[in-house]
């Protein structure tokens, strides 16, 4: 399922699984050791996010992809037995997923596992499954998809799940589009006129097999083998050249026979099946391939969810950030301390508009405080009765003693240096989650939601989120994971300022100007 995310532009930055040689096939065809051995019915979601944070510290994954062995659900596992430990296997899927959600506020997930899986057997079991996957806090889109729509020669269906937060984004539909018209690939299409393979002998390297590393079978010891007859039972079926393949998904002994009917099919001709990368490159032995090669999702059948999902959730969130972007070009009001990036400007503008709207008054009392009192050594020393009568057009006057006040903090416990990280900033008296958020994204450029009331509103507006408005949003998680995903990384400052001029100027408390609104195509309040 990763190569197929990866087309379409995600990047994975964990991949666990309990099959070593496929952990290392994984890693060498990136060349990253993205990949780690674990087992995921013993792993716990807080397990998964020491990991992460330990690679990645900082990072925020957005969305999980998975498919818990389906072998149990299979309706070719004919002796399947209802205690099958491997039943649990998707609940823990879910039980993971959960905890990933709550500490990251994750935009999506995938669930992929076999058709048999809503089978009347199967049914109570994946009644569970869904329930324990909603549970997780995502509203779940499901469709059975066969991967011979999707431009792979083979005909593969399969149950997916996708679940899309709903808290983040409540009004949301999924659905991935399917072109029944499209003409379906065939065996030919796929391995027609490759030379003959390897046959399976001890000691041969890959290294020592012509065209391609996987390009070996096994040996044609049976009588069958060459036999007119197509119908030889499920350990002998004979692919025709001018149809989709059966599933690859091969037990003991099952690989398809290849159209001439004299073998079977090599590794190499059943990933060509399976859609993958003729640049691809298995490792292990025979057997550990086959396992791979079976337990694959096809790629460019998971692409196609990979591109429904980003149409879905990224795809507006681009248009979004451009239609703000170039209507702050020409809308944005101008202030003195946003032709900065000092931090002690932006620190001492911010508490002035703490509370308070930006107007004349407030550009005023910010460029006096600038001129009498440049640098903090010089606001440190500064008396509240001196900033007071500037302050005063402004209201709330205890603002007048906190300024100094933060100014003497800094210079005591950081040296006199602004710190760069929202901890310390909010450990300075008078610094709170807005300001300090402001102060980070306007004086030190990083990528960090501004989230007021008025931002809060046009979240919710903008989501058509239907909760109480937050009597705190600068501190509410679900919004500022929101905005973050909101913002795009190299222009934070602009957008940030372009949401809150539209705040400003269309996006009001009462009497909102919708029709003036650059955004409302994707807004859920502006459609309504």
């Amino acid at each position: 399922m990763d190569l197929g995310f990866e087309s379409r532009g995600f990047l994975p930055i964990i991949a666990i699984d309990n099959d070593k040689k496929a952990v290392e096939t994984y890693n060498n065809n990136r060349r990253r050791e993205t990949a780690l051995f674990g087992d995921l019915s013993k792993l716990t979601g807080r397990d998964i996010i020491k990991l992460i944070s330990e690679k990645y510290p900082g990072v925020s994954p957005k969305g999980v992809i998975g498919g818990p062995p389906c072998q149990s659900f299979s309706q070719g596992n004919v002796y399947g037995k209802e205690n099958d430990k491997r039943h649990h296997l998707p609940i823990q899927y879910a039980e993971i997923l959960k905890t990933l959600n709550k500490e990251y506020h994750l935009d999506f997930f995938l669930f992929e596992n076999v058709v048999g899986l809503k089978s009347n057997k199967h049914k109570k079991h994946f009644n569970k499954i869904l329930r324990a996957l909603e549970d997780a806090d995502f509203n779940l889109f499901e469709q059975e998809l066969n991967a011979s729509w999707f431009c792979v020669p083979q005909n593969r269906r399969r149950i997916f799940v996708v679940g899309i937060n709903k808290k983040l984004y409540p009004q949301v539909n999924f659905k991935i589009e399917i072109d029944k018209n499209i003409q379906k690939l065939t065996v030919r299409d796929a391995i027609h006129g490759l030379p003959d393979p390897e046959f399976f002998k001890r000691k041969l390297r890959p290294e020592d097999i012509p065209f391609h590393p996987n390009h070996w079978t096994m040996n044609p010891r049976s009588p069958k083998f060459g036999r007119r007859n197509d119908k030889n039972g499920r350990s002998f079926r004979k692919l025709k050249w001018d149809k989709p393949s059966w599933t690859v998904a091969y037990g003991n002994r099952e690989i398809h026979v290849h159209p001439n009917g004299r073998r079977r099919l090599s590794i190499f001709e059943a990933m060509l099946l399976q859609g993958f990368p003729q640049s691809y490159e298995l490792l292990g032995n025979l057997s550990q391939q086959v396992t791979q090669i079976s337990d694959a999702v096809p790629p460019p059948l998971s692409m196609a969810i990979a591109t429904a999902i980003w149409k879905t959730i990224y795809d507006p969130r681009e248009k979004i950030q451009k239609l703000l972007l170039d209507w702050f070009k020409t809308n944005q009001r101008h202030f003195p301390w946003r032709e900065t990036s000092n931090p002690y400007f932006i620190l001492v503008a911010e508490k002035l508009l703490q509370q308070t709207l930006a107007n004349d008054h407030v550009v005023n009392a910010y460029q006096e405080i600038i001129a009498v009192y440049p640098d903090l050594p010089s606001l440190a020393k500064a008396r509240s009765s001196e900033i007071r009568p500037v302050i005063e057009p402004l209201g709330f006057i205890y603002r007048a003693g906190e300024l100094p006040k933060l100014a003497q903090d800094i210079i005591q416990r950081f040296d006199g240096k602004i710190p760069d990280n929202l901890k310390d900033l909010k450990s300075i008296p008078g610094v709170g989650d807005y300001i300090a958020g402001a102060v980070l994204c306007f004086g030190f450029g990083q990528a960090i939601p501004i989230v007021d009331t008025n931002v809060a509103r046009f979240l919710y507006r903008l989501f058509g989120l239907n909760t109480p408005l937050p009597s705190n949003p600068a501190r509410h998680r679900r919004l500022i994971a929101q905005a973050t995903n909101l913002i795009p990384l190299n222009k934070t400052k602009g957008f940030n300022l372009a949401i809150l001029d539209l705040c400003a100027k269309v996006c009001t408390s009462k009497n909102p100007s919708c029709p003036e609104c650059p955004i409302i195509k994707y807004c859920e309040y502006g459609k309504r």
